[in-house]
């Protein structure tokens, strides 16, 4: 399983509040409705972090920089299915549209992209701790 994650700050005019409502109701639909499948998308989840008033502090509890707003959690098959999907015709048609409308709302200059794997350490409150997951 390969896991893109978009670790985003607003665009300096807006509230958190804006950029999590925009993210929300305005985001997940300008790339159109089959945007997953096209891009071959497994799971798709948006973390929208709470005040800056909690995050900033709990942050600053370990010497860290202020929160980012969101967070997104792409999961895809793999590298491959990566390639091939989002190199695709199709897919850069709509990663073109994705990236136009997040200049509406996302300061890149301050967001960070990472592509992972998931190594499981922890996976339920009953299982045993053991090694991770490769």
């Amino acid at each position: 399983m390969l896991k893109i994650t978009f670790l985003m700050r607003r665009l300096p005019h807006l509230s958190r509040e804006e950029f999590q409502t925009y993210y929300r109701k305005v985001h997940t639909r300008a790339a159109g409705p089959n945007a997953t499948e096209v891009l071959g998308m497994r799971r798709y989840v948006q973390l929208h972090a709470l005040p800056e008033e909690i995050n900033d502090a709990f942050g600053a509890s370990r010497g860290g920089e202020p929160s980012f707003d969101a967070v997104a959690e792409i999961w895809l098959d793999s590298y491959e299915a990566y390639e091939r999907d989002w190199n695709s015709e199709e897919g850069r048609k709509v990663l073109e549209l994705l990236l136009e409308d997040e200049r509406n709302f996302v300061d890149w200059s301050r967001s960070v992209i990472m592509m992972s794997k998931e190594l499981v350490f922890i996976d339920g409150p009953s299982t045993p701790a053991r090694s991770p997951r490769t």
